[in-house]
Formats: C-alpha cells, sequence, structure tokens
C-alpha cells in the first residue's frame, strides 16, 4: 500500500544536456532537487545555479557521467556519510 503523504517534498536527482544539445565540455552530471508534482518549469536550476532546458536534460544514475565540481561541493554534508580514513587519522 502506498500512502500519498510519504512521497517527499523534492528528490536530488542527477541530470546532464543530452548529446546534441551541447558539446562535451557542457555535458557534466549536475545535481537537482526536482519538486514533487506534475508540471516542470522550462527551466530546472542546478545546485550549482546552471539553468538547463528541461526538455533538454538526459536522467542519470547516481555515480555515472563527469560531476560538476560546483554541484558537488554544494551537497548538505548531512546528507552523506563520512567514512573514517585509517591512513590520515580523520
Amino acid at each position: 500500500m502506498i500512502i500519498q503523504d510519504t512521497m517527499p517534498a523534492t528528490v536530488l536527482a542527477v541530470g546532464r544536456l543530452m548529446a546534441g544539445t551541447a558539446g562535451e565540455s557542457r555535458r557534466s552530471a549536475h545535481l537537482f532537487d526536482v519538486h514533487s508534482g506534475g508540471s516542470y518549469p522550462e527551466f530546472l536550476h542546478a545546485r550549482c545555479g546552471a539553468a538547463m532546458p528541461y526538455d533538454h536534460l538526459e536522467w542519470l544514475p547516481v555515480g555515472s557521467g563527469m560531476p560538476c565540481e560546483r554541484c558537488l561541493g554544494l551537497t548538505d554534508s548531512a546528507d552523506q556519510t563520512r567514512l573514517p580514513r585509517p591512513g590520515r587519522g580523520v
């Protein structure tokens, strides 16, 4: 049984511009906070601030594609599990 109220308000998605819509140097994988609902705006804004046309995006599985360094730097550190680094004593 699926309860409608359990759907999160936003979902973190990974996407990039489709092949043929931009040069390869602009096709890095960005992080998007996609709001659950029926309609989508013409442009989606990545966490780094890049605005991309919704109909030119391809959605990727987590961990694939060349990541946008600015998007990665702006991720919420509370969402990430920090693993100890035994070699560095951290």
